[in-house]
């Protein structure tokens, strides 16, 4: 039966290892997983302290009406609310050590490693300790470029033009490149394309427009021809900002934004250093630099840029 017993629980164990990982994405840096793993802890230990000091209260106040009674409404709720609290805390402690591990160029799995005995105390100073060796890996994640500049209203008088191959993204609309023996034309959603009036408009008005072609499920695609780079032309007639591979161009200057625990770090060319203001301490390694900043000061940087 404890045979049973210990199967099921690293059944368990594994399977909630599995969607952590699963939804954890992205990084952080030491510095920052420093500050937030303080943080967690100090808040951990005051929402207990805040807890049986509230629960103390209450149980004071009403004790004299049935001292037994109150107890066990004590140790129910505090047994419960202990559990809730420390589901809560050891998810997002999980979380943190995922996003450490990323940021040294490994797999969330190795979590799994602090079940050897005392594996856990040499875990502990490599996350605190060992800086990263890597600033861009296959664990980095752009932040939604689209989602952020719509959110932040910075798309009023421009577009977000985003590379993809051969295709192209603008505000999210993908012009997808089509050759047809030697003729060159993208084709774009015409319902994606009703639901941006100011690219419609521009697109009727500027570009050459070739028959509608029915695309899937009944989707019928507009196609425009493409009569040089419709690229370069779509970029510099929409003020276009330019995202290529994760870099995001600002002022001429690409740069890849991620996000680093509630706040946000760019990576940049060194050689790009005297180009980009300096909001926090720059830490350089092989050929990039990177920042962490601040929302305020991720949109200080775009707005004086753009």
């Amino acid at each position: 039966m404890s045979f049973i017993f210990v199967i099921i629980s690293i059944s368990v164990y594994l399977l909630v290892t599995a969607m952590v990982i699963h939804s954890t994405h992205g990084r952080i840096s030491r510095e920052r997983y420093w500050k937030i793993e303080a943080t967690m802890v100090v808040g951990f230990v005051s929402y207990w302290f805040f807890t049986i000091f509230i629960l103390s209260f209450y149980l004071h106040n009403f004790s004299h009406t049935n001292f037994f009674y109150w107890m066990h409404v004590l140790q129910t709720l505090l047994f419960v609310i202990g559990i809730i609290g420390s589901f809560i805390f050891m998810y997002k402690y999980w979380q943190l050590q995922i996003l450490r591990l990323h940021d040294l160029n490994k797999s969330g799995w190795y979590c799994l490693l602090n079940l050897i005995p005392f594996y856990n105390i040499y875990d502990f100073f490599v996350m605190n300790i060992k800086k990263r060796s890597i600033m861009l890996n296959e664990f980095d994640e752009t932040i939604d470029y689209f989602s952020f500049f719509e959110k932040n209203k910075l798309l009023q008088d421009k577009k977000l033009i985003t590379k993809d191959g051969v295709d192209f993204y603008v505000n999210g609309i993908k012009f997808e490149y089509k050759n047809f023996n030697g003729h060159v034309q993208y084709e774009v959603s015409k319902m994606s394309l009703e639901n941006d009036k100011t690219l419609e408009e521009y697109c009727m008005k500027n570009l050459q427009q070739t028959e509608n072609a029915p695309g899937y499920a009944g989707e019928y695609k507009i196609s425009f021809l493409d009569e040089g780079n419709l690229f370069e032309k779509l970029k510099n007639d929409l003020h276009g900002i330019v995202i290529d591979d994760g870099f995001i161009t600002i002022n001429e200057v690409p740069f890849f934004v991620r996000e680093n625990y509630l706040q946000y770090e760019i990576v940049y060319k060194t050689k790009d250093s005297s180009r980009i203001k300096n909001f926090s301490q720059v830490e350089e390694l092989q050929d990039y630099s990177c920042q962490s900043l601040t929302k305020a000061q991720l949109l200080e940087l775009i707005t004086q840029g753009a």
